[in-house]
């Protein structure tokens, strides 16, 4: 385990420092106690190679490799042909390529552990536990047509039992999620599945109560909209049985408004006690009070209430969010530096018109607006 830990460590320090521009607050070198839950939220799915490198580092795991922290993780990670089906906009010849890799059997040995949902499963899971099944026995019929749709486009024979769509040509609508009350057919599925999840839940408890720390992303998935939030079932029950000692929150503020490279403001902690009643209310107060006041932040807020940002406006920001003790980008520490980060900023908001809306929900979600 030890070697292919580092390895990632590193590998994901390399990939998000060319990616980024990421600026850390809080301490550079820290301890991870015994019985930690870091909690953090969750905005892109590159969050994890941003994070994962500051605890490596922060915390020194390659030197003090009892103290690991463990990452809570979706589990259709583990299953074959995730790399072709989750990720959007990929070409039909990669996706073909990629759907028989599968990572799966390395991610124990890097302490990654999945989180599995007793009633949500991604089709290909009902499709591969029934392979003789007929198509529209084992998927809703929405997505059993979109299968036969896509055979007609791409020239396939038509579908009919599960078995056949289990190919790279339809590796994106396997990904597709499916419910319980969807696919009530195969009940042998579900009840087997609700037991797998009990079973990761009950793995996650004993690893923080036999004294490791965890790294979990409350929110599920990453933000579709830039809201901090709503945070997912369980995060309660995982706080009353684990009884973790400490709590360290960490809250990213991704910031495309650039020239060049996106900038990525990471905060993180300072470690808190566990919250008592309601752990999901305090918490997502505790990640929405921890997220860092960026410039993209305020020219998208100002820009979609129909403001023209300025240096007054981004002055005022900056100094309400300190008198709050909320985290805020050290360039915008400098007023001398307010009217360069705005002339960026407004720049690139032309030409990244996309990221506005994500941008001015995060700003006003940070401050319950």
């Amino acid at each position: 385990m030890g070697p292919l830990y580092d390895a990632v460590g590193l590998g994901m320090w390399a990939y998000s420092n060319a990616a980024f521009r990421v600026v850390v607050l809080g301490p550079r070198h820290f301890r991870l106690q015994p019985r930690t839950l870091i909690v953090s939220t969750h905005r892109r799915e590159t969050d994890v190679p941003v994070v994962g490198p500051l605890l490596y580092f922060g915390a020194r795991l390659w030197r003090h490799r009892g103290e690991r922290m463990s990452f809570a993780a979706r589990d259709d990670m583990f299953l074959p042909g995730f790399f072709a089906g989750f990720p959007p906009d990929l070409s039909p010849r990669v996706r073909r390529l990629l759907f028989p890799v599968g990572v799966g059997r390395f991610l124990p040995r890097v302490q990654v552990n999945p989180i599995s949902s007793a009633s949500v499963a991604r089709a290909a899971e009902l499709l591969h536990s029934h392979p003789d099944s007929t198509l529209d026995d084992a998927v809703p019929a929405a997505l059993a047509e979109a299968f036969r749709s896509r055979s007609e486009d791409r020239g396939l024979p038509p579908p009919r039992r599960s078995g056949d769509v289990l190919r790279g040509e339809y590796a994106d609508l396997l990904w597709q999620p499916v419910t319980r009350p969807e696919a009530p057919e195969l009940d042998g599925f579900w009840g087997a599945r609700a037991a797998i999840a009990s079973a990761d839940f009950r793995r996650l408890v004993e690893l923080v109560r036999g004294g490791g720390s965890l790294l979990v992303f409350p929110e599920g998935r990453p933000s579709p909209d830039g809201e901090i939030g709503p945070l997912r079932r369980g995060l309660s029950a995982l706080v009353r049985r684990a009884r973790p000692d400490w709590f360290l929150p960490i809250a990213l503020a991704y910031d495309p408004l650039r020239r060049r490279r996106a900038r990525v403001v990471v905060a993180v902690g300072p470690r808190v006690e566990p919250p008592g009643e309601d752990a999901e209310a305090a918490t997502l107060e505790l990640l929405r009070r921890a997220t860092p006041l960026t410039c993209g932040q305020f020219v998208a807020h100002e820009l979609l209430a129909g403001r023209d940002p300025d240096v007054d406006g981004l002055g005022q920001a900056v100094e309400e969010s300190r008198s709050e003790r909320r985290p805020v980008d050290p360039e915008l520490l400098d007023p001398a530096q307010h009217r360069t980060c705005l002339g960026e900023a407004i720049a690139a908001a032309e030409r990244r018109a996309g990221e506005l809306q994500f941008l001015a929900r995060e700003y006003a979600s940070a401050r319950g607006m």
